[in-house]
């Protein structure tokens, strides 16, 4: 953000399709700097797991056609042990129950809205649990069809590697291979500006 309040004055850059990206713990990052400045056009997470773009819980029991599934990734007791210092003490409150009724990361997702999010995924990746991500996109997809814009454009089954989903206001993709940023996500984040960002 703090960058971004100097766009106007760089004349090569066009702050109206300012994008914001990270991996792992900066992918959690750009997510919050995404739901907090509504100047980023696109914001873009790469395995950004547990306290990123990854369900807490698993399915949430409401994901419907695409039926259960349980959580497999890093949990909130296992991350604030490990890393203490990126989260504020109070989080450490919801290490036993993951999360408090009714809520999920998928909420912070939604609170993108009606910009564009993209959630990136690695199929090998078991500690983000890709599959969390994916879902994570699939129930935050209500925000934007609440401005009438479609949220995420996908065909009710867990994407495969090698699978983009660029149609809709959400977009995601999963690839083959484990945590970290590749040129396969650069291109594919790419390809989906390219795509959505107005001229």
């Amino acid at each position: 953000s703090r960058v971004l309040d100097l766009a106007p004055e760089l004349p090569c850059l066009d702050p109206r399709r300012a994008a914001v990206l990270g991996h792992s713990r900066l992918g959690k990052a750009a997510l919050l700097a995404g739901m907090l400045d509504d100047r980023f056009s696109f914001v873009f997470s790469n395995d950004s797991g547990c306290g990123g773009a990854a369900l807490a819980r698993g399915s949430l029991g409401a994901i419907g056609a695409i039926g259960a599934y349980g959580k497999t990734g890093e949990s909130i007791r296992r991350i604030t042990e490990v890393f203490p210092h990126w989260f504020a003490p109070a989080y450490r409150r919801w290490a036993e129950s993951n999360v408090p009724d009714g809520f999920d990361q998928h909420f912070l997702l939604a609170a993108i809205a009606p910009r564009h999010v993209y959630v990136a995924s690695a199929d090998m990746d078991d500690w983000a649990d890709p599959d969390s991500e994916f879902l994570a996109c699939v129930a935050a997809d209500s925000a934007w069809r609440e401005h009438g814009l479609p949220g995420l454009e996908h065909d009710g089954e867990i994407p495969q590697p090698g699978e983009s989903l660029h149609k809709g206001y959400i977009g995601y993709h999963r690839r083959h291979g484990m945590h970290f940023l590749s040129r396969y996500d650069w291109n594919r984040f790419m390809e989906y500006m390219r795509l959505h960002a107005q001229p």
